[in-house]
């Protein structure tokens, strides 16, 4: 314990009995007027919080010759007199816990001496009066449940209008399609429209000059395009799709050429016939006719080089790429992806300036591919025994991936960009998982992840200060 002085203006405090350890809370209680106060040549590893509350008159502030490791946030809160303080001959360790140190450096008037870093091993002998951030190493994240939909999914699908943001989601078993709105002032997700129908498998909007269109895609025909309307605020059938034309859809994806909207649906029937829908101002027409009798479980659009390109993966076939053609306006085969069989979802995703693709498989490892010189080259595989999804998402340039299981946990990865690849970051339990979908509004960042089999989970992406 420190020994009280005598309550009188510039006392100055010497402690250099080699015994000191720590300073604690409100050690100089009665000594408001304090100037200058030397506590050197101890053993002193750190000191309480409020260890110097109260002395706003103190100048002179000496730690020197200590066993100083870290030192609390704000420990010189109070020290509004601060001119000059001396830390030299400490073992600071220049980890998380330095970093309000750092700052505070930075933003100080008063003199401050060299704070010589004594660890971690890549920092021993650097200066942190030097550094510019320990930002990186001392923000980590967390995926942590917000809220609980009761009842199975099968897709999430968001579109923003007008200020607000929306959710879609595909529940067959309800026999519908929810229709959820961001609720500003509860910061939860609230009901807004149903849209009814039988085995409704996808639930796909699209914003076209201010309309807002959901795609309601039902298994065995009988899909519909639903338009909301405004005056009644809630969406009304606008379209059927040819019944003919898609029998068991699998996935959706809506895109844009140039000024022109399309969507395809990918139709996994044993007589599937993938079709491209395009917009003529009145509706969606079909468009063009795509890989017939393969079986197609997903569809992805992605800019490749400049030009727009589809991929259509299948479970009878490797997954195969079409180029937009600009002469006659279609979709041209072009080539395949080898050695990818039993492909049941694809993902593109870019990391800077890097595009990658994140091939979901059921059976074998799910991979990950990298686009080089012309073509697609794999860079990672991952063990993902029972998965119908891989799904590659970003929150503040943390770059991750969702991998989906029937049979066990599912994992969460995070990009490793000094090896360039992914590695484990946390586990979550969702019951067959379908689909992960991000929405983000009100700078807050969520994933939506459908379940099979369980209730549709919302978890908030947060992050997680660790200097704190």
């Amino acid at each position: 314990m420190v020994t009280p002085l005598c309550h009188q203006k510039n006392a100055i405090k010497l402690l250099n009995s080699n015994s000191l350890t720590t300073v604690q809370d409100d050690a100089f209680s009665g000594l408001s007027h304090l100037e200058y106060l030397f506590i050197e040549s101890n053993k002193m590893e750190t000191a309480s919080s409020n260890a110097f509350r109260g002395l706003r008159d103190l100048t002179h502030l000496s730690l020197a010759n200590n066993n100083i490791k870290a030192l609390p946030r704000d420990v010189f809160i109070d020290l509004d007199s601060l001119i000059e303080l001396d830390l030299r001959g400490n073992a600071f360790e220049c980890d998380c816990r330095a970093k309000w140190l750092m700052t505070w450096l930075k933003n100080t008037n008063a003199t401050v001496s060299d704070v010589v870093c004594a660890g971690p091993e890549d920092m021993k002998d650097k200066r942190l009066n030097d550094m510019n951030s320990l930002h990186n190493e001392c923000i980590s994240t967390d995926f942590v449940l917000h809220q609980s939909v009761a009842s199975e999914s099968l897709s999430v699908d968001t579109f923003s209008y007008k200020n607000d943001v929306y959710v879609t989601i595909a529940a067959p078993s309800a026999e519908s399609c929810m229709v959820f709105q961001w609720d500003h002032i509860e910061m939860n997700f609230r009901t807004y429209d149903n849209i009814t129908g039988q085995s409704i498998v996808g639930c796909k909007s699209v914003v076209i000059q201010d309309q807002v269109f959901v795609i309601v895609a039902q298994l065995f025909g009988g899909s519909h395009i639903y338009k909301f309307d405004e005056d009644q605020s809630r969406f009304s059938k606008f379209q059927d799709i040819e019944v003919s034309k898609i029998s068991k859809p699998n996935d959706i994806e809506v895109f844009q050429i140039g000024s022109d909207w399309f969507f395809v649906i990918a139709d996994s029937s044993k007589a599937g016939l993938s079709t491209l829908y395009k917009w003529n101002d009145k509706g969606f027409y079909s468009y063009q006719s795509l890989h017939e009798w393969y079986r197609d479980t997903g569809a992805e659009f992605l800019d490749l080089d400049g030009k727009a390109h589809l991929i259509l993966a299948s479970r009878s076939q490797v997954p195969v790429i079409y180029q937009w053609s600009r002469s006659n306006q279609k979709f041209v085969l072009q080539g395949e992806i080898p050695h990818m069989e039993d492909v049941v979802a694809v993902k593109h995703f870019r990391i800077k300036e890097e595009l990658y693709l994140a091939m979901t498989r059921y059976i074998g490892d799910s991979k990950i591919l990298r686009w080089g010189t012309k073509q697609f080259a794999e860079v990672q595989a991952l063990p993902s025994r029972g998965s119908m999804i891989l799904q590659p998402f970003s929150f503040k340039e943390r770059y991750y991936l969702a991998l989906g299981s029937d049979y066990t946990f599912s994992q969460i990865y995070l990009w490793d960009d000094e090896n360039k690849l992914f590695d484990r970051f946390k586990e979550v339990y969702i019951q067959a998982p379908r689909s992960f979908t991000v929405v983000s509004t009100d700078r807050r960042d969520f994933i939506f992840t459908s379940s099979f089999k369980g209730n549709t989970q919302i978890f908030e992406h947060i992050i997680i200060d660790l200097s704190l």
